[in-house]
């Protein structure tokens, strides 16, 4: 029963993997549209400045707090639908009154919260980034409300409304850009964010029906189930403000750099999130519902390391194939029209750095979930803010000694590294041992990629510097097939773990 339940959580994982996958697909084309429709000047700028704001918010409405808050939550009271139906529909109402004045805010003091945030040379890029904001606050609503009802969804291991939702999200947003841009300019990215959100909502209360839940705003607060979850949710978002301000100053120093640095930054985490997103996400949304059902640290324990080298063993490779790629993925799919050859490198750049940080920031993003589970929320926090201080601190140094928009992300990984090395200090039972040896296969299986990739860069033929052609797309393109051919002969040789737990037949 046991190895069955495995195979089950192993199975909802790929599912997740397969869904993340199209929606980070799609995310590239958009962000392609944009770059081919806006380069890579003041006006991308400033609409990659604008949706950093809500989209750093997430980590308290969305995907971060209120997720890490109330899925342990909906996960002990799953059986009772009744209770489910009414903790969801309270939190619902919550965020209602929450984002009826964070939208009249936007409205009326966007200007002031531009200029506060940001450092753009001249008055159009605040002007830009000050007219999408209250659309961007309308987004932000949706998607938190379509995250909350994937919560649900996921406590009672229902994940595929929840896993295919937001591809639904970049797809409508894809088509505003694609088919609105000349029309409507930059509020063509305003008007798809906002209908994407609501269609991802739609997707997923589709599913929250399916399971008996509909939403009936409900305003009492005192019930036992909604304490719990708010006083964590209070706790784990003082942590994700850190982390916001913290992001917020590095955005802020980015946007003080050259014309076309936030753009690198923004595309940059776009490539970045493909793999970090299909597989730390995935892993993440079906193990942290098993580290909160259980009571026993020892079975956490063995819950979190297999979670770990997961991580290990999607990241490594994709890291390693991605930065020898890096130049080519972002050359055939983004440089044409206005966006440069420039543009690509600088872009490039920053990808690499971002990639050799994915491992520790997934790491530290698993542990955080692993402490959340445990609810020892002040730990969490004190870590979260020695993380933004470290991450800060190396920023700053580093655009002293002239460095350019690659030292946020340098800062990410060192950042992380420390906050996941502090977390791994509080886990009770770790076995180390088990750990390091299928890590250390996992290593192995790697070399082969490893030596391909070294190869690659040293033979450097640069067919990216001719953009976005046929050509290079099908090179690109065969090149990773080649990568992922090389990976999976050598984890199959080296019988790694997940793999050969895929392969197993049900009894």
């Amino acid at each position: 029963m046991a190895k069955k339940c495995e195979r089950s959580d192993e199975r909802n994982a790929v599912i997740l993997m397969l869904a993340t996958l199209l929606s980070r697909f799609l995310g590239i084309l958009k962000t392609r549209v944009i770059s081919v429709n806006f380069g890579a000047g003041i006006t991308a700028d400033a609409m990659n400045f604008a949706y950093n704001i809500p989209n750093n918010l997430r980590k308290i409405f969305a995907e971060g707090s209120l997720s890490s808050a109330s899925l342990p939550v909906f996960s002990a009271i799953k059986d009772d639908r009744k209770r489910t139906s009414e903790l969801y529909c309270q939190l619902v109402s919550l965020l209602i009154l929450i984002f009826a004045a964070l939208f009249l805010l936007s409205v009326f003091l966007s200007g002031p919260v531009i200029g506060f945030l940001s450092d753009f040379p001249d008055g159009e890029g605040r002007q830009i980034a000050s007219s999408l904001l209250p659309y961007f606050t309308l987004f932000l609503f949706f998607i938190s409300i379509a995250v909350l009802s994937a919560n649900v969804l996921n406590s009672s291991h229902r994940f595929v409304a929840g896993a295919f939702a937001p591809a639904v999200f970049t797809l409508v947003l894809l088509l505003s850009l694609e088919f609105l841009s000349r029309s409507l300019r930059h509020y063509a990215m305003a008007f798809g964010t906002c209908a994407g959100a609501a269609a991802q909502f739609i997707v997923v209360a589709a599913g929250l029906r399916r399971l008996g839940i509909r939403f009936r705003p409900d305003f009492r607060f005192s019930s036992p189930d909604f304490r719990k979850t708010a006083s964590g949710w209070m706790v784990s978002s003082i942590s994700s403000i850190v982390i916001i301000v913290s992001q917020t100053v590095s955005m802020y120093l980015a946007s003080s750099l050259p014309a076309g640095s936030v753009t690198a930054l923004s595309n940059a985490i776009v490539f970045y999130s493909a793999p970090y997103g299909i597989f730390t996400s995935s892993i993440t949304s079906v193990y942290f519902p098993m580290l909160s059902q259980t009571e026993d640290e020892k079975a956490r324990a063995r819950v979190l390391s297999k979670s770990l080298t997961y991580l290990v063993t999607f990241l490594l490779p994709s890291a390693i194939a991605l930065s020898a790629l890096s130049r080519d993925c972002v050359a055939c799919i983004l440089q044409n029209g206005a966006f440069t050859l420039s543009d690509t490198i600088l872009t490039a750049e920053v990808l690499d750095a971002y990639l050799a940080a994915m491992i520790f920031m997934a790491f530290y993003a698993m542990l955080q979930r692993c402490m959340y589970s445990r609810s020892l929320y002040r730990l969490t926090l004190a870590v979260s803010v020695l993380v933004s201080i470290c991450d800060i601190a190396a920023t700053v140094i580093q655009l002293n000694a002239g460095r350019g928009v690659e030292a946020l992300a340098v800062s990410s990984a060192v950042s992380s590294l420390a906050g996941a090395a502090v977390l791994f200090c509080f886990v009770k039972g770790f076995d180390w041992k088990t750990f390091i040896k299928d890590t250390a296969k996992v290593l192995a299986a790697n070399i082969p990629l490893f030596l391909l990739a070294a190869g690659y860069k040293i033979w450097n033929p640069q067919y990216y510097a001719a953009g976005s052609t046929l050509f290079n797309l099908g090179f690109t393109a065969a090149a990773g097939c080649a990568a992922v051919i090389v990976t999976l002969v050598s984890y199959a040789a080296f019988r790694v773990d997940f793999l050969s737990a895929l392969r197993r037949k049900r009894p």
